[in-house]
């Protein structure tokens, strides 16, 4: 079992001063699965100056208290849990639970060098106008934190841009910082991927995908490499997800990537706490099984809008009208997210893009053509971009793909574009409300019409254009 070293919240805040699908696999236990099968993780709505110490008599050790008390991350015996839904001051408890992360699609790529400028690959910039943006707004004196599955501390697009000291993992309702031994991904691969324990920072990355989020988002101009949104924004690597041992063969331990949901809603307290400008969560559309779960998102995000920090999510990728579905997308359809669905280097929606005007704010590239069969074209003559190079390339570790620069496609690729640019308008003005970002992304949008376009919130965003939405206040 890894180790880590543990920072309760009252130490944290004391020293803050300074693509895919997600489906829930079941509850998580509060004890990082050491067996306390006896003991459940529980996410508490309620509130009161009396309900902390309402819950310790119980039984329930209170974790966190998140929101400004409104929401309480508590263990307690699993033969309580009916009494914990009737205690006085508590308006309701869910279950914690787990889901399992997996990949759309992951694309080989193209052999690219990291000594040489890479932005005439990256379609996905030159469609949203960054270069322009750029010369109004990189970023600069912002911060973006990164609710993924960490970030490469030693990618040389990453290293300057990520502020170690104030990442963290999150991990079954307990906050972890520094370095520990931690099971990270040792190749690509879908669900199941080998894993090996190593020593690293804990809140690095264990899998590829928060680097890539973290690259699209908020890759220096160096001269070399990637350019992302907002360049000169600094990361804070929220890590949310790790990897659960499945089985071994020949030596080798495979693992699937879960998470939970409390942990979530942890590490978006945590970045409100920061006082951070942008928190994005590419966690591709948790689907929890009730709406309670639903009312503590509401409230966790909520109260992040109330100090100013706004939040970008990621649509989900299942290809699906949801403002039809019945099931929730969190934190997607969480009321003052900013929601972001994928679209290709053709302005239409991506074959895979979860979309609907009731969810969808706006749209960005993710990657991909409006089908399948389209964006897995390998012929230059039938597409302007041939498969791999319509997906968007970013940051990846590479030690766990053999190279530093992969395409990958997804609502997760297309939510950072967003995030970025939100710190444009943030670096520009400081202390817009996270409605008028949202506003001036959305009323900068291009307004796009044809097939597979319907569902797309405002258009696709155009970074310069919505710098304008806020010159007012320049």
């Amino acid at each position: 079992m890894e180790e880590y070293r543990s920072v309760s919240r009252r130490s944290l805040i004391k020293g803050i001063g300074g693509s895919g699908i997600i489906g829930a696999v079941g509850t998580a236990s509060g004890s990082d699965r050491t067996g306390a099968d006896d003991r459940e993780v529980y996410i508490v709505l309620g509130g009161g100056s009396g309900l902390r110490s309402r819950l310790s008599r119980a039984g329930f050790e209170v974790r966190h208290e998140l929101a400004d008390g409104a929401v309480f991350i508590v263990q307690g015996p699993k033969a309580k849990r009916d009494e914990l839904r009737s205690m006085a001051a508590v308006t309701d408890a869910v279950t914690n639970e787990t889901y399992v992360f997996d990949d759309i699609e992951q694309s080989e790529g193209e052999v690219v060098r990291r000594d040489e400028p890479l932005s005439d690959k990256q379609w996905d910039k030159r469609l949203i106008r960054a270069d322009a943006a750029h010369d109004r707004a990189t970023g600069d004196g912002t911060t973006i934190a990164i609710i993924d599955s960490g970030v490469s501390f030693n990618h040389p697009d990453l290293a300057s841009r990520i502020d170690a000291d104030r990442s963290r993992f999150v991990r079954n309702a307990h906050v972890h910082a520094g370095t520990g031994e931690v099971r990270t991904a040792t190749n690509s691969g879908l669900v199941l991927k080998p894993t090996e324990r190593v020593t690293r920072p804990v809140a690095a990355d264990v899998d590829g995908h928060g680097s890539h989020v973290a690259g699209i988002a908020a890759a220096p101009r160096n001269g070399s490499g990637i350019v992302g949104m907002a360049p000169d924004a600094s990361i804070v690597s929220l890590r949310t997800m790790f990897f659960d041992p499945v089985y071994s063969y020949g030596g080798t331990t495979y693992s699937q990537l879960i998470g939970t949901l409390a942990d979530i809603l942890i590490a978006i307290d945590y970045a409100v706490d920061l006082g951070v400008d942008v928190v994005n969560a590419s966690i591709r559309g948790i689907r929890p099984n009730n709406s309670r779960a639903f009312a503590a998102v509401r409230r966790v995000v909520q109260h992040a809008m109330q100090q100013g920090v706004v939040v970008v999510a990621a649509a989900g990728n299942r290809g699906v009208n949801v403002d039809r579905e019945s099931d929730y997308v969190l934190p997607a359809e969480t009321p003052g997210t900013v929601t972001v669905a994928a679209t290709g280097p053709t302005d239409k929606r991506s074959s895979y893009s979860n979309y609907g005007n009731g969810t969808v704010d706006v749209a960005a590239p993710g990657g991909g053509y409006e089908t399948r069969a389209k964006t897995r074209t390998t012929d230059p003559d039938a597409v302007a971009y041939p498969y791999p190079t319509n997906y968007v390339l970013s940051t990846v570790p590479k030690s766990i793909y053999g190279k530093r620069y992969l395409y990958k496609p997804g609502t997760s690729m297309a939510a950072p574009q967003v995030a970025g640019l939100a710190c444009l308008l943030r670096e520009l003005a400081p202390d817009l409300h996270p409605r008028r970002v949202r506003q001036a992304i959305t009323q900068g949008a291009v307004e796009l019409s044809g097939d597979n376009t319907d569902g797309l919130g405002a258009g696709r965003i155009d970074a310069p254009a919505a710098i304008e939405r806020i010159s007012d206040r320049l």
